[in-house]
């Protein structure tokens, strides 16, 4: 195997593969290691996906240009638990200069991070998506990283994730009261009328809702009565 010589950062765009395929497949390679990595050892997986992991592995250092396996790669396959953490550790110095000299990752700021990756030929969504590898990578690796650089794994964009309110339902024009979800699963009729029925849409402007939930309860109370036990 040959001994990494690092990549050209001048050109190549850091990994932004899923970090979860990359580790998954560098675990896969525990149980052989191939003469050349290329996409016929990806065949599990999308052609984007192979493109991508094939970026990562040559600018991590893991292959040569031309695919071939180098010390690295067999050195973070064969090892466990704090071993891995530290070969993780040396092949993300090497292969991130840029983020270990003059920039101190305990400090960074989430802007200060992505726009050193702008800096490093990313840019659009891609630059988030280096982010979150890479942060998944130093937590791998052990290395220290600032309360707000850790807050952003799992989110490419460090912005808050914003969660979409179910719709309040209101009653409807007669003033009878809403229909509840339990009430509408005990009715075996309900999908027919159901696909029947326009689908709801929350851009709609107040006064269409309000049409549209008077026109569902109607709808909901034409089915068969439900009798009391």
């Amino acid at each position: 195997m040959k001994l990494a010589q690092g990549p050209d950062t001048q050109k190549m765009v850091p990994p932004y593969a899923p970090y979860r395929s990359f580790r998954n497949y560098i675990d896969s390679l525990k149980q052989g290691i191939p003469s050349q990595i290329d996409r016929s050892v990806m065949r599990n997986m999308s052609g984007a996906l192979q493109s991508q992991l094939s970026s990562a592995l040559r600018y991590l250092g893991l292959v040569s240009a031309n695919g071939q396996p180098t010390d690295r790669l067999s050195r973070i396959v064969h090892s466990e638990g704090n071993e891995r953490a530290t070969a993780t550790r040396d092949i993300a110095v090497a292969a991130y200069p840029f983020l270990f000299q003059g920039f101190d990752l305990k400090t960074a700021t989430p802007k200060m991070l992505s726009d050193k990756f702008a800096s490093m030929n990313a840019s659009g969504g891609t630059i988030g998506k280096c982010v979150a590898f890479f942060i998944s990578m130093a937590k791998d690796a052990e290395i220290p990283l600032a309360p707000h650089l850790i807050v952003m794994r799992g989110n490419r964009t460090g912005k808050p994730r914003r969660f979409r309110a179910e719709p309040q339902v209101p009653p409807s024009a007669n003033g009878e009261p809403p229909l509840t979800p339990a009430e509408m699963s005990s009715m075996p009729w309900a999908q027919m009328l159901l696909s029947k029925f326009p689908s709801f849409d929350p851009s709609w402007p107040d006064e269409v809702k309000t049409k549209w939930f008077d026109g569902f309860h109607r709808l909901m109370r034409q089915g068969p009565e439900v009798k009391e036990p």
